[in-house]
């Protein structure tokens, strides 16, 4: 499976580019790569952009942009990105990176400011104060009006805070971000894109490649990357043994609604109506949904002649573990046909066993896994009833010491990526086969 997206003609427009604005245009051109990473060519199946990768590297020689080596340190870290949003995986990646470092060691925060951005000082006035989510010490928010001049701007800051670490967590194809900080590369680490989707630079040689999902680890490591898997970060809740109380069946799910409507074989109605099949089962649906999702899924529970109130929106929660445990649910199900992999993940953490539906035309990548096998897969509506008493069997062996042990070892994987550490090796499984 052949992971690279080549870009020959736009590759030869940028080298042959003998203008700021000849540049600018091919620079423009990068970044509205962004719009097509949801093609279904594209869409799971493509990671990389060797040739665009190599031209980056040749454009921060082309601007001028000297090597500034560095050693390599948490006394003065950046986080890199394009932009930061309410929900999604790369912003809660960098919640959680900016939450784990020392309180004096709070990270300073760059966002380019790319695809679209407007983002503005006065937006961010918080308090009395500029501020983002992640706490960090300070943002800059870069704002020169061209790509070409944004990624002067972006290398003379960088220049200027000699940042000893630099965490680069940018959209896939922010070329104002990697061609900027590759001056850097001795103190550059690319976290790759979440949604595994071709990613400029991410085949370069940073200091370091790191992967916060398994699958995308798996593929990267098969390519041939130096990569380091982090894996994902949950907060850590006190989970007390509990006996299962056998006369109702707590079910939970949870995600962004456009986790719920992608195209699919089938639907995450069909599979909602097949959970609640069992009896004395009652779903907790966890996230903002609109009012003719909510109608739909009660329409056919209805029609299936099961009690509609028994589906209960919840709407949005501080804390899904949290959640979990107050709910004291017994089963969570994934999201489908989109795969939540932090919820999966933040599910299990509290000793909650995991249904993951898999579509079987679903892009291989997407395939949710992970080296912690605390969730059951099924294939079909058919396979609900089966899957749930597996599910629960799995839950009670999930409260033993040895499986507390391999929990507790996949999640500190993230901590030691925050420390500066890398985190240990894990197995590999194949994840190129279509």
């Amino acid at each position: 499976m052949d992971l690279n997206l080549d870009q020959p003609a736009l590759e030869q427009e940028i080298r042959a580019a003998r203008t700021l604005e000849a540049m600018e245009a091919a620079f423009v051109k990068v970044e509205r790569l962004t719009a097509t990473v949801q093609d279904p060519a594209l869409y799971g199946r493509k990671l990389f952009t060797g040739g665009l990768d190599r031209v980056a590297t040749y454009l921060a020689g082309a601007l001028g942009l000297a090597d500034a080596p560095r050693l390599k340190s948490n006394d003065n870290v950046c986080i890199l990105a394009t932009q930061f949003y309410a929900t999604g995986g790369h912003t809660r990646v960098a919640r959680d990176f900016a939450a784990g470092l020392p309180p004096d060691k709070k990270p300073l925060l760059i966002l380019t400011n790319g695809w679209g951005g407007k983002s503005l000082y006065r937006g961010l006035v918080k308090g009395g104060k500029l501020q983002s989510a992640l706490g960090e010490r300070a943002l800059l928010l870069l704002s020169a009006p061209t790509l070409v001049e944004k990624t002067l701007e972006l290398y003379m800051m960088l220049k200027a805070v000699n940042a000893s670490r630099i965490v680069l967590i940018c959209h896939p194809f922010d070329i104002v971000a990697i061609v900027a900080s590759w001056p850097f590369r001795d103190v550059v680490e690319l976290v790759h894109h979440a949604d595994h989707v071709p990613a400029l630079g991410a085949s370069l040689p940073w200091s370091a490649h790191v992967d916060v999902t398994y699958t995308c680890h798996c593929a990267c490591r098969a390519s041939g990357l130096d990569a380091v898997y982090a894996g994902l970060t949950s907060p850590t809740v006190h989970t007390p043994m509990r006996l299962r109380d056998p006369t109702r069946l707590r079910l939970a799910t949870c995600g962004d609604q456009r986790k719920y409507n992608g195209e699919a074989l089938t639907t995450w109605t069909e599979y909602a109506v097949a959970a609640m099949r069992q009896p004395e089962a009652e779903m907790l649906h966890i996230g903002d949904m609109s009012a003719e999702f909510q109608q739909g899924i009660h329409d056919a529970l209805s029609a299936a002649g099961l009690d509609p109130a028994r589906y209960v929106f919840a709407g949005s929660v501080p804390s899904l573990p949290a959640a979990l445990l107050e709910d004291q649910t017994d089963v969570y199900i994934s999201s489908y046909p989109t795969p939540g992999g932090k919820a999966n993940l933040e599910a299990m953490a509290v000793g909650t066993p995991v249904i993951l539906p898999v579509d079987s035309g679903m892009p291989p990548l997407m395939h949710f896994r992970l080296p912690l096998a605390h969730y059951v897969e099924v294939h079909a509506p058919s396979e609900m009833t089966g899957a749930i008493a597996s599910a629960i069997a799995l839950g009670e062996q999930m409260r033993s010491p040895p499986a507390i042990e391999l929990r507790d070892r996949e999640l500190g994987r993230f901590a030691e990526f925050v420390a500066g550490r890398r985190p240990p090796e894990t197995s590999l499984v194949d994840v190129l086969t279509e």
